[in-house]
């Protein structure tokens, strides 16, 4: 929401400056992202009016024109269409400097000479307008500053609203703040109308077949409208609070919407059948032209706005083109109206068309306030387009929705906040905010407030929701932090949120910097990584209105969000990437309606990892640089019993592929990525992944014990075996601790041949045996049988033989 300072003046007076009412909003609750001046640098332009315009000599298109600044008279080459005798416009006599810099000279152009220039919007960096020069209102006086007359410069505050506020989604609603934290009185715009003698009663007729989505349907008709230009100050607003002026009487709609939070809609009344309005449900196979052009289907929830031959509206989203306002537009049907927040956010989602008036409606508007709207628009289309109103709005209300009473006991609303409130404090500070009192009472020894909460509070249901407006218009600054008095101040980390951490800390200490990425992704992913669905689930959570396809499906997988981030950062030549995430994905498990979460981190590194310099050569990330931040994971968690077995997976290369085991379970896959997955996601093909079950990690892990350090030499013995190619390095070291018994202490391979000397289909590993005893010495006639015990082993198990 763009509040106005200039604008907000109108409801409330305020004597303090713009960051003054920021910190008061912010603090109550209601944050301001920033401030912005519009209309600086209009110093020194005067109003002045075009006496004549003639063509140029020597150019087509440029313009001869005499200007009347308060008696002095300029000649100014013009070049903008819009020119004419008798419009003010602003102007820049030579000297002065334009909001961008450029300084206004005398100059002589295509041969005749001009003193000064006559400026668009743009130039005056008011607007993005350049079609043309800027034309002011006829009773502008002739020499005043620009400024002054424009009402620049104005401040305005950016503010963040929060979904349940739609109140504050209003220029009166920002108001009512401002009052109540100011002790200020709000004063709201006028509501009188003047009209005809004729009755609207009997031109058009409204019926709603669907009142659960439409509680209230008003319309105003005012006849023999002039369409034209909005006069200045109505533009001006509209552009400050970011919205594009159209013409008067679309103006005037948007300008209510934006004073009173109401959306309202203006219909040509000579394109309404019958003026007969229907308020109903789409029917099957039903379309709609929009203004914006797009004709759209329509699901059969949407709520339309009909005639007596079809639809001319989206209820709440958008008019029809066939019942547009335009140029030749005389008689206006106005319609103000409250529809079902639900219905209205489906639909807008839907149909991918967010509007100003449906961001409103699916957050809750004031269902009494549409006649005063309806009435305010009516009036201000009499004023600013010669309009005449009919007697009366036609008011269909076939479901009245009615202030609540809530009670608020005093004294629980002052231990919750953690200070004393008297019941005269809680009702000034609700009153305030335009909450009536129906009066005080006792129950059971507790002090009680009725309070009546209008409609425009929608979001106010409870006790609780009172006594947070109490906290925040007292002010949370000045509540004082005190510590909750318990028999029991205990805290700390669990078990499984210290693992977290702790696993957190290994991934970051091993160079990988944690990515966060979205728990909704594109399906083209999942038929990237996994065509066929061998390993990712056929049964997906689909979202039912996504924001768009890219965000349809939910994860069941971290990889393909790695991935995304992945693309992004090498479409910007950010080739190095370390990356890492701990996140939940959504798995179905057949019937259940709610999929289950469970806990996962991902990893994923491409480019290089260490570069190259004076001491060491540049070396890539790849399948074994992932394997040993794995390694130093399971070691970081104290894991005993884990592996990794060869198996394929379809998203990883067939010979560097495997499945990661923990105490005998699947806890999840490493690898490095698939030539094919590569292609098709257009990234380089050396690319190391890992996914693994968190769950799983936490549950092995096992918490550090002291072991008590060596005080006798430990005994090495160096080991080779020849085993058959498809033999596991990880089975064979496994095997190799089993047969060695609690005095093997260390085994760690140094050494893979592959050659002429061990054979086709097999290989040599080298493994370094340390052996050792905490309390004596060990011999080699404890340590020798030990080995051949480790031979004859492994010979049984994976016909090795001695190197």
């Amino acid at each position: 929401m763009r509040v106005s300072l200039e604008w907000l003046s109108d409801y409330v007076d305020f004597e303090i400056d713009a960051q003054e009412i920021a910190d008061l909003l912010t603090n109550s609750g209601t944050e301001v992202e920033k401030i912005e001046t519009i209309g600086k640098g209009l110093e020194g332009f005067q109003v002045g009016l075009v006496l004549e315009v003639a063509s140029h000599p020597r150019a087509d298109r440029l313009s001869l024109c005499r200007v009347d600044i308060a008696g002095s008279i300029r000649e100014v080459v013009c070049g903008a269409p819009n020119v004419k005798p008798g419009i003010k416009v602003p102007l820049a006599a030579p000297g002065s400097r334009l909001p961008n810099g450029t300084v206004i000279e005398e100059a002589v152009i295509r041969g005749i000479s001009s003193h000064g220039m006559i400026l668009s919007e743009k130039e005056l960096g008011i607007s993005e307008e350049a079609s043309g020069i800027m034309v002011l209102d006829d009773a502008v006086e002739i020499g005043r500053d620009l400024a002054s007359v424009l009402s620049m410069p104005d401040q305005v505050l950016v503010v963040e609203i929060t979904p349940n506020r739609s109140d504050c989604l209003s220029m009166v609603g920002m108001a009512r703040e401002v009052a109540a934290l100011t002790g200020k009185q709000l004063k709201m715009p006028p509501s009188r109308v003047e009209e005809i003698a004729e009755p609207a009663s009997g031109l058009v007729i409204i019926e709603i077949l669907d009142p659960d989505l439409c509680s209230r349907y008003a319309a105003r008709l005012i006849f023999s409208v002039k369409i034209g230009p909005s006069p200045w100050w109505i533009r001006r607003r509209l552009q400050a609070a970011g919205v594009r002026p159209i013409s008067n009487v679309v103006d005037i709609t948007n300008y209510v919407m934006l004073e009173l939070g109401q959306p309202l809609h203006a219909f040509d009344y000579d394109l309404i059948e019958e003026g007969h309005i229907i308020v109903r449900r789409a029917k099957a196979g039903e379309t709609l032209t929009t203004l914006d052009g797009v004709n759209r289907k329509l699901t059969e929830d949407s709520l339309l706005i009909c005639d007596s031959k079809g639809a001319v509206a989206l209820a709440g989203v958008m008019g029809g083109e066939e019942s547009e306002v335009g140029e030749r537009t005389s008689r206006i049907l106005l319609e103000s109206a409250h529809f079902d927040p639900p219905n209205i956010m489906r639909t807008a989602r839907f149909q991918e068309l967010p509007s100003e008036a449906s961001y409103r409606f699916e957050r809750g508007v004031d269902p009494n306030g549409c006649v005063r709207a309806a009435d305010r628009a009516a009036e201000l289309m009499r004023e600013l387009a010669g309009g005449d109103v009919m007697a009366g709005a036609v008011d269909a209300h076939p479901r009245v929705i009615e202030p609540v009473e809530i009670d608020l006991r005093v004294a629980r609303t002052g231990k919750l906040i953690g200070i004393t409130l008297g019941s005269n404090e809680v009702a000034d500070l609700l009153r305030s905010i335009e909450l009536d009192m129906a009066g005080t009472k006792v129950e059971d020894g507790v002090e009680v407030v009725s309070v009546i909460v209008p409609t425009f509070r929608p979001d106010l249901e409870r006790e609780i929701d009172l006594v947070e407006e109490v906290a925040r218009l007292r002010g949370y600054q000045k509540i004082s932090s005190t510590l909750p008095l318990t028999s029991k101040n205990i805290g700390g980390l669990s078990r499984g949120q210290k693992k977290m951490r702790s696993i957190g800390r290994t991934m970051a200490g091993e160079g990988l910097y944690e990515a966060i990425t979205h728990a909704f992704i594109s399906p083209r992913w999942l038929d990237i990584l996994d065509p066929s669905r061998q390993y990712l689930p056929n049964d997906v959570f689909r979202v039912r209105n996504p924001i768009s396809e890219e965000f349809s499906v939910m994860r069941p997988s971290l990889m393909p969000g790695l991935l995304e981030t992945l693309s992004f950062n090498f479409n910007r030549r950010v080739t190095d990437l370390h990356l890492y995430e701990i996140g939940r994905v959504f798995l179905s498990d057949g019937d259940e309606k709610l999929p289950r979460e469970p806990l996962r981190l991902g990893c994923i590194m491409s480019g290089e990892w260490f570069h190259k310099q004076w001491g060491g050569e540049r070396e890539e990330a790849d399948f074994y640089t992932i394997k040993g931040v794995l390694e130093e994971l399971i070691g970081a968690l104290n894991i005993c019993d884990w592996d990794i077995r060869a198996k394929e997976f379809p998203f990883l290369h067939p010979a560097q592929s495997g499945l990661i085991t923990i105490e005998g379970s699947e806890a999840g896959y490493i690898g490095t990525l698939h030539p094919r997955v590569a292609r098709e996601a257009e990234l380089p093909e050396k690319i190391a992944v890992m996914e693994l079950d968190l769950e799983s990690l936490i549950a092995s892990s096992r918490d550090p014990r002291y072991r008590e350090i060596p005080r006798f030499p430990a005994v090495q013995i160096d080991l080779a075996v020849v085993v058959a190619e498809d033999s596991s390095c990880a089975r064979v070291e496994h095997v190799m601790r089993e047969a060695g018994g609690p005095l093997l202490r260390e085994v760690k391979l140094f050494d893979l041949y592959r050659g002429e000397q061990v054979g086709p289909g097999c290989k040599s590993l080298a493994f370094k045996l340390t052996f050792y005893a905490l309390d004596r010495t060990l011999t080699d006639e404890e340590v020798m049988p030990l080995r051949d015990s480790i031979i004859e082993t492994l010979r049984e198990r994976f016909e090795a033989r001695l190197r």
